[in-house]
């Protein structure tokens, strides 16, 4: 097998650490380059390099790029809540990811992955699962963005030859998610019970329903689909494929933790849909890839992270 060469954009965050350890164990090479080193400062490893730079340096992305087989994107300066602030923050990411598919085009025997969001991209669906045919409507600035990257992606594609694949990620969570970003309910629970913190709940608990997937499980599927020629010039839901209300997470963590959570509702807007499960038969159909974690363990998984991240604080 093909040890292929990876460059990770935007991967020093929670899912391209993950992705870089794992490309590693598994003997590949890898650079990646990003605005931040806080995930990532500490790998030393001689089949692993990081360049801090925010991508306005054409010639080390050419360079990158050149060296590279596979390109992962997973830049992004913002996520659901922050751009329903700044809405303006999405015109940043999407001329950020155009600069650098403007290079990318010079180089079709390449392919790119595009890290999108499952879980924002379908808005409100009238039916759960929702599998890749159904229409985009999404809600947020957010959604709004990664709906207008892949479409961006899709015409690079069409007309420079450029292969792709889009993964549209469920709700993941994880060893490296910050627990101060905001995001991630589950990793939010765990950190703040572990440090005597309330909790704020956005919304009705019972009715909003979510995706959860562990990030191994995400990051298995993330290079399943890069290595695979079969997955060329498609988009992927990554999931689970299961539906969890926000009052069930809520009971698994009390259980895992034999402890109740300090609680309290809070009210965000209504960028955030109110439930979203992905259908995931054609990643499973198609790549042979299945998540293998389940909501218990991952939850158990992350808890020790969680505890063990505090104690080397």
């Amino acid at each position: 097998m093909k040890k292929y060469t990876y460059l990770l954009i935007g991967g020093n965050g929670f899912i391209g650490t993950n992705i870089i350890h794992k490309l590693l164990e598994n003997e590949r090479d890898v650079y990646c380059i990003d605005v931040y080193d806080s995930n990532t400062k500490n790998i030393k490893n001689i089949h692993f390099k990081s360049c801090i730079d925010d991508l306005t340096d054409v010639n080390l992305l050419k360079d990158l790029v050149d060296k590279s087989d596979i390109i992962i994107y997973l830049a992004s300066s913002s996520n659901v809540r922050s751009s329903s602030n700044i809405s303006l923050v999405e015109l940043d990411n999407i001329e950020g990811f155009i600069n650098t598919i403007e290079i990318i085009k010079d180089f079709p025997d390449k392919k790119i992955i595009y890290a999108s969001s499952g879980g924002t991209v379908y808005g409100e669906p009238e039916e759960i699962p929702v599998n890749e045919e159904h229409s985009l409507k999404p809600i947020s600035p957010y959604g709004i963005g990664k709906v207008t990257t892949e479409n961006f992606l899709k015409y690079y594609s069409r007309k420079y030859g450029i292969k792709y694949v889009i993964c549209r990620y469920s709700n993941p969570y994880g060893t490296y998610q910050n627990p101060l970003s905001g995001v991630g309910v589950i990793n939010k629970l765990l950190y703040d019970y572990h440090t005597s913190k309330e909790t704020k709940i956005i919304g009705n608990p019972e009715s909003s329903i979510r995706d959860y997937i562990y990030i191994s499980d995400l990051v298995d599927a993330t290079i399943a689909v890069s290595e695979n020629k079969i997955s060329d010039n498609n988009v992927f839901n990554v999931g689970s494929g299961v539906g969890y209300s926000l009052s069930e997470i809520i009971d698994e963590i009390e259980l895992v933790l034999d402890s109740k959570l300090k609680l309290s509702k809070n009210h965000f807007g209504n960028e955030n849909v109110s439930r979203i499960v992905l259908d995931v038969n054609k990643i499973k159909n198609k790549v042979g890839w299945k998540s293998k974690i389940s909501l218990k363990e991952g939850i158990l998984l992350h808890n020790e992270w969680i505890k063990k991240m505090l104690e080397s604080d």
